[in-house]
């Protein structure tokens, strides 16, 4: 009997010691908490620094240590203990998964940390695969990154009923348009519903209802939101629209008005190769008009700037013939040029699908590998943040010397050429090479390798290359490098697609890849 007892007070004595550790503990966390609440950060921190001594594992410790260094501001270091928890793989009802995961992914997103942030809103999908703002958020590192199916893997789980919120609605019509994956106005007309006043949400509703022959209210919309523009190169671009819309419905007065502040904005600004493209249309509307004499200016000015370019040539030898009376207006030419003809490429040329998310204004002016840590159907491929790789544009940009020259001339190969000689780079950094096809031995071509990143590729740049081509005698020329178009460029692109490609985005990296993967 004595025996029994004294096994039952040794019991109640350990119950009674660990119920008095855990008040202990308790009591240690709610005082560590209230020196943090008074600013003691460094004994708040000591008081919690001595339970994780005792017990490294610890994850309610962990978890307090992380609020006191996040109500310091240190949320780097809320980060790392936060981390310690993901690592342990203990949780409750107050430290969930999905807290944890998305509150590490959201300070590395506020750091511009992007690959660490995908890695970890991942993590919250894999148990949560609902969870709004993880999904939300790597939608939009997705689209920084112009992954546009990634994005729409996870816009696609957020209900449109769940977050009203203009720049999601702005990212799923983006996406629908891009990817030819419904239609991108409901999504437009939400966003500018939900926020009259932005005027990236007005512009990109507009431009739908355009493309539905909606003239009449695409300008109306157009209209509300120009005065809300404070970017000059963003309201010069909603004013060519504008032109263009009064174009389609046969507006020429309003047109020529329209083209003339795009005119007014790229002089006032410096704009060379703008104002040149506003001389241009104006004078290319005016002679369509039968407005000779007020055409010549500034054809004249867009001629003696660009003495190559076929267009602005057709359209003044076009003018002459009228002026000479060689011609009757409305008639085509003997080349077969009519205005109307050119009046009918400008809203393609100026407003591709591809402008929707230029005008959005969702590229990320930081680029990161989204796709070394997500597949295209959304799903983790690396278990550690640290064997994440980098891009095989990354690779390129980063080679140097010898190695750099070496993928250069696999490349090459790639495409099907052989390499016939190094010819002289006075442009920069990168490679020239020219070239003689395999499959057509008359075939030459001129090899241009840039290590650009986050570079616009002008048309001039492109006229200066067809000059090359022309003087050395080749047939055409390759640009191999990761870069966006000027208006200017993209339509020069067009009219000379036969002799210049350009090899940049998706494109080149599954080129560069292919490249790598072959030995030598």
């Amino acid at each position: 009997m004595i025996f029994v007892i004294l096994i039952a007070a040794g019991i109640i004595l350990i119950v009674a010691a660990g119920s008095f550790l855990i008040q202990s503990k308790k009591d240690a966390f709610e005082k560590a908490l209230a020196l943090a609440a008074m600013g003691n950060y460094v004994d708040s921190r000591i008081l919690i620094r001595d339970i994780l001594d005792a017990n490294p594992s610890n994850v309610r410790a962990h978890f307090i240590m992380a609020k006191i260094y996040a109500m310091e501001g240190d949320t780097l270091n809320e980060a790392r203990h936060l981390e310690k928890i993901k690592k342990i793989g203990s949780y409750d009802k107050e430290i969930s998964e999905a807290a944890v995961s998305n509150r590490i992914a959201d300070i590395y997103y506020q750091q511009d940390l992007f690959e660490e942030s995908v890695f970890h809103y991942v993590d919250t999908l894999s148990g949560d695969p609902e969870n709004l703002e993880a999904n939300i958020r790597v939608a939009f590192m997705a689209l920084g990154q112009k992954e546009f199916g990634i994005a729409d893997k996870f816009l696609s789980r957020v209900p449109d009923e769940k977050v009203k919120m203009t720049a999601l609605f702005i990212a799923k019509g983006v996406v629908a348009a891009i990817l030819r994956k419904g239609d991108p106005k409901p999504y437009f007309q939400k966003a500018y519903e939900e926020e009259p006043n932005s005027a990236v949400a007005g512009f990109l509703y507009a431009l739908t209802l355009s493309r539905s022959g909606e003239h009449d209210e695409a300008i109306r919309v157009a209209n509300s939101v120009v005065d809300l523009i404070p970017d000059e190169y963003v309201r010069y671009t909603l004013f060519q629209f504008i032109m263009l819309e009064f174009l389609l419905k046969g507006d020429l007065s309003e047109a020529l008005k329209h083209s003339r502040l795009c005119m007014e904005i790229a002089r006032n600004n410096g704009w060379k190769q703008e104002l040149i493209d506003s001389d241009f249309h104006f004078a290319l509307i005016a002679v369509k008009m039968g407005r000779l004499e007020e055409a010549s200016e500034y054809l004249i000015e867009a001629e003696s700037e660009r003495v190559d370019d076929e267009r602005i040539v057709e359209l003044a030898n076009y003018k002459y013939q009228l002026e000479t009376k060689r011609l009757e207006a409305g008639k085509p030419a003997k080349s077969g040029y009519i205005p109307d003809q050119e009046l009918g490429r400008l809203f393609p040329e100026l407003f591709p699908v591809e402008r929707y998310y230029e005008i959005s204004g969702l590229k990320s002016s930081k680029s990161f590998h989204i796709k070394g840590i997500i597949d295209e159907e959304g799903g983790k491929i690396v278990a550690e943040i640290g064997k994440i790789g980098i891009s095989a544009m990354d690779h390129f940009r980063a080679l140097k010397g010898v190695e750099f020259k070496n993928l250069c001339v696999k490349v090459v190969i790639a495409l099907n050429y052989t390499i016939s000689r190094e010819v002289p780079n006075k442009e920069g950094d990168g490679l020239n090479f020219m070239g003689l096809s395999k499959t057509d031995k008359e075939t030459r071509a001129l090899f241009k390798f840039r290590r650009w990143k986050d570079a616009k590729i002008s048309d001039i740049f492109l006229r200066d290359t067809l000059s090359q081509v022309k003087d050395m005698g080749l047939d055409k020329a390759f640009i191999v490098g990761d870069a966006e178009f000027t208006d200017g460029a993209r339509r020069f692109l067009a009219d000379n697609s036969s002799r210049l490609s350009v090899l940049y985005g998706k494109d080149l990296e599954e080129l560069l890849k292919k490249a790598l993967r072959t030995p030598g």
